[in-house]
């Protein structure tokens, strides 16, 4: 199941840059939960995270970083 949350969330962060909130209202997931595995994804060297000029955390895959 937590695979499968993952999964939905790189889906969404492929698509662009995403802020928690976003996230949370595109994939209909708890922001707490969306945050633990964003958190997850973030430890694992597979997103990093950004501020945006209006100063809100977006998260995007490692590869576009880059």
């Amino acid at each position: 199941m937590y695979v499968k949350l993952m999964q939905q969330v790189m889906i969404q962060l492929s698509e662009r840059p995403m802020s928690l909130k976003e996230l949370a209202e595109k994939t209909g997931i708890k922001e707490k939960r969306v945050y633990r595995v964003l958190s997850s994804l973030h430890k694992s060297g597979q997103i990093v995270h950004f501020r945006d000029d209006d100063d809100v955390r977006r998260y995007r895959p490692v590869e576009e970083s880059r």
